[in-house]
């Protein structure tokens, strides 16, 4: 959006320099401003989008970094699943086009309102009182070139919380195909500057159960204080979410809390096998 924030920034300039002289000229400087803004096209950030998702996918797939979440899982296994992993990230780039196309034609929508309202309540060039609120038209300018600017930025923050939804969608998928029994919470709250909710930050080491699991089916195991994986907002659900859990798919990694009794007299026996 560079060229975008740049005419925003002239169309700016120019009301400073010879106040408000007509509608008509008001209107050809928004006639201008939203030609530079459709002008570059969301197909630009799609390419983009398209490139960066498509690299995260390539590291936790291609590469299979997905694994380091997953003890015991086989690189096999992530390659049997790639069709369906394929598919989460077409998902995952249409989802993230469709999110920046709409905050683009917001911030379009709404620096162009900021700017209209702005530059019709300034005084004509030969008004006396021109130069004297020259210095707070241009701090109110500045608001509205800021607005274009963000336009840039709310982009990127698209992209990297589209990212770690991927990866969490990925993780859900290798451990639903791969029946996972339980999964210990992740939080970055010692990362400096991450700004981690607080609530994040109390699960962060705790072991949740899944329901419906085949230990849990067979009367192995039982939930502990931190309960279900389900009743819990997900990892990467909630906006610039990075959290992350790793997933259990045996007995033997799981707290003795809990299992169940039928489930420590099970892991006896095999001990004892």
């Amino acid at each position: 959006m560079k060229t975008f924030t740049r005419t925003v920034r002239e169309a700016v300039r120019f009301f400073l320099q010879n106040g408000y002289s007509s509608r008509e000229e008001l209107e050809r400087w928004q006639s201008i401003i939203r030609q530079a803004a459709e002008g570059e096209t969301a197909g630009d950030y799609a390419n983009i989008v398209s490139r960066n998702l498509t690299h995260a996918y390539d590291l936790q797939v291609g590469r299979a970094a997905a694994l380091k979440r997953h003890p015991g899982i086989s690189r096999f296994t992530i390659n049997y699943l790639e069709p369906k992993l394929r598919t989460e990230l077409d998902r995952r780039i249409m989802a993230s086009v469709d999110l920046i196309k709409l905050n683009r034609q917001k911030a379009i929508d709404t620096t162009l309102s900021r700017f209209s309202g702005w530059a019709s309540s300034i005084p004509s060039a030969d008004s006396i009182s021109l130069a004297g609120i020259q210095g707070k038209m241009r701090e109110t300018a500045q608001h509205i070139e800021k607005a274009a600017g963000n336009v840039d930025y709310a982009a990127r923050r698209v992209m990297i919380d589209q990212n770690h939804k991927l990866i969490a969608n990925i993780d859900n998928v290798i451990a639903t195909s791969n029946n996972a029994i339980a999964a210990i919470w992740h939080s970055h709250w010692r990362r400096p500057g991450y700004n981690y909710r607080e609530d994040h930050k109390d699960r962060d080491q705790l072991y949740y159960l899944i329901r419906g699991s085949w230990a849990q089916k067979n009367g192995y195991l039982k939930a502990g204080p931190a309960g279900y994986l389900d009743e819990i907002t997900q990892p990467g659900e909630e906006v610039f979410c990075q959290c992350y859990v790793t997933y259990i798919y045996n007995l033997r990694s799981i707290p003795e809390y809990m299992l169940t009794r039928k489930g420590s007299k099970f892991m006896e026996s095999l001990k004892a096998a």
